[in-house]
This record gives structure tokens, sequence and C-alpha cells, in this order.
């Protein structure tokens, strides 16, 4: 897709903070009439620069917690590596590096459920040479608190007040969904963006109902609903995992200095080291990113390598660097 002008860029910037934004507030957030917001939105939504995903978080309903997979695998197999990586249920995001032939992925699983992963169905992958598994015990930014240098600060305010990056890794009450909270997310899945009237006639409730699950799922963390965007038409092509060893107890202290920087779509914690995506303009910006965190107080070291291909992204999984399309 061919970069976007300053007004489409805004849009998804938009979007990216708050999926279920009305056009109404969006047009008035960014001074524009509501008719052309929306017209502009339509367009990007249908072409695929941008979708609105939906998923049940699984910390939310499960013993699942958030792990951190980095898999080596034979050059040859690393694309095949992914694309297993990317099938499983388990996983929420999943990318190749070019920093070494590695995968590198976000995953859920409960703790009884690490050696049947790691030692008896990745094993049996071909290719592979070695991993690591690091629980993610701390999110600082998750990528629904991304605010990348589109819009100001104020209005990634006035689009929505906070993120679920306080929920992402941690369970509230652990409650099962029942047959209606359940079809709703499956519906939101397909279509984030669907209204109340249309969820209401899918699941033969009132918009009153659907308008309180959905409150009540969203404010406790159990349902996320996420922007899957083509980041090089918003304009940041340069995606790049920073991972900073941290001393002196530093780990919280820097966690949320990274969280603050515009560039970085989502950071966590595991024990003394952050992790974290970048998205960036230039190679260069990437450079003076790694100089200004080697430069911290706290930072032991920092290196980052570059997303050479995206094989999922917030569950939604791609297939030669494109996004799948909606559901039927």
């Amino acid at each position: 897709m061919e970069q976007l002008d300053t007004l489409d860029r805004q849009i998804m910037a938009a979007l990216v903070r708050n999926g279920r934004a009305p056009w109404r507030l969006i047009a008035e957030v960014l001074g524009q009439q509501e008719r052309t917001v929306a017209r502009r939105g339509n367009k990007l939504l249908e072409s695929g620069a941008i979708r609105i995903n939906a998923f049940i978080n699984p910390a939310a309903v499960s013993s699942r917690t958030s792990f951190l997979l980095r898999v080596q695998a034979a050059p040859r197999e690393l694309r095949q590596m992914c694309s297993w990586l990317a099938d499983q249920d388990e996983s929420s995001w999943v990318s190749a590096l070019s920093g070494s032939n590695e995968a590198v992925a976000g995953m859920f699983l409960a703790p009884h459920a690490l050696a049947d992963l790691l030692y008896h169905r990745l094993g049996k992958v071909d290719g592979i040479q070695s991993f690591t598994m690091m629980p993610l015990f701390e999110y600082f930014r998750t990528p629904s608190g991304w605010t990348p240098d589109v819009l100001t600060k104020q209005q990634y305010a006035a689009l929505h007040s906070d993120e679920d990056g306080r929920l992402a890794g941690k369970a509230t009450d652990r409650a099962p969904l029942d047959e209606t909270s359940r079809m709703l997310a499956m519906l939101l899945h397909g279509n984030g963006r669907a209204t109340l009237d249309e969820l209401a006639s899918e699941l033969s409730v009132s918009k009153a109902t659907v308008s309180r699950r959905l409150d009540a799922m969203t404010g406790s963390g159990t349902l996320f609903i996420r922007a899957v965007a083509d980041l090089r038409a918003l304009g940041f092509p340069v995606e790049s995992l920073i991972t900073i060893t941290c001393a002196n107890g530093s780990t919280r202290r820097l966690g949320k200095y990274l969280a603050d920087l515009p560039v970085t779509r989502w950071a966590a914690a595991s024990g003394d080291q952050l992790v974290a995506q970048v998205a960036v303009a230039a190679l260069e910006d990437l450079g003076l990113l790694l100089a200004d965190l080697q430069k911290r107080d706290g930072v032991a070291s920092a290196r980052s390598s570059i997303y050479a291909e995206i094989f999922k992204r917030s569950t939604l999984r791609y297939h030669n660097g494109i996004p799948e399309g909606p559901t039927a």
C-alpha cells in the first residue's frame, strides 16, 4: 500500500488508540467533518490498511499467562517454523527476526503446558536448533496504548483515557464466559467495529445487554479490542524487538520510561530484562533510540533485531505478509 496522506494517518492512529471510536468522536478530535472521516475511515478498513480485531485475554479466563518464546532454526526452515508457531492457538503474535535465524512469539500458556509445547510439539518441527522461553511478569505498554507521533497526547487522551496494559498479563477473577459472552467475542473477532445493533441482532438480545456485556468484558481486561495496522502505510516501516538488560533494580523505572516513548508499541518485563517492540520511520531513528537507551542509568545492555516478516499480529494470521481478511 502506498504512503497515506496526513488525514488518513491521523484516522489510523485514532483507530489504533480506540478501535471502536465512533466516526463522530474521531472527527471532533481531528477537527474534521464527520462524513469525511467516515468515508476515509471506511476506505481504510475496506483496503485492509487497518483492521479492528477482538480476542479474549486468556489470563482472564484461564490459568494461562504470557510468555516470550524465541526459537533458533536452520535458515531454510525459519519461515516454516514461524508459520507453525502462528498456527498454534497459544500464540498471539509471531515474527521472524533479521538479526539472526530466529523466530519470536508471544505465547499464552499454563505452566503445566510448557513441557508439552516445548519438548513434544515444538521438538518435532523440522529445523529447530534451540529455544528460550521467558515469562512476562509485567506489561508497561500494550499495542492499544501506542501513541505514535501522528496525534498529540491530548488527542489520544480524548479518544480513550486508558489502555489494557494494566490488565494484559494479569487475571481478574478468571470467571468462565457464558455462551452469550463467547459469541459476542467471536462476532467482534470477525468485525471489531460491528455496531451494537448488528451485535444485538446476531445474538438475539437487546442493545442494552450487548452494551453492558461489552463494557464489562473490556473494562475487566477479559476482551481486548486491537487495531491491526499496516505500519508501513502509517509511516513506520521499521519494526524492531528491543531487549534491555537492567542493573541496580531499575527494571520498573526503565520500563515506564520505555513505555512513554512514542515509538514503543508494547513493553514488558521478565526479571532483570525488558523486552519491547518499537516502530520507527527509519533506521537512523532506531540507532538514535538505542544510543539513548544505552546511556540511561541502570541499562547494562540494549540490543535490537529488526522484524523481517510478520506471521501473526494480535491473533490475526498473516500469509506472505498479508493479514487474513474478515471472516464471513
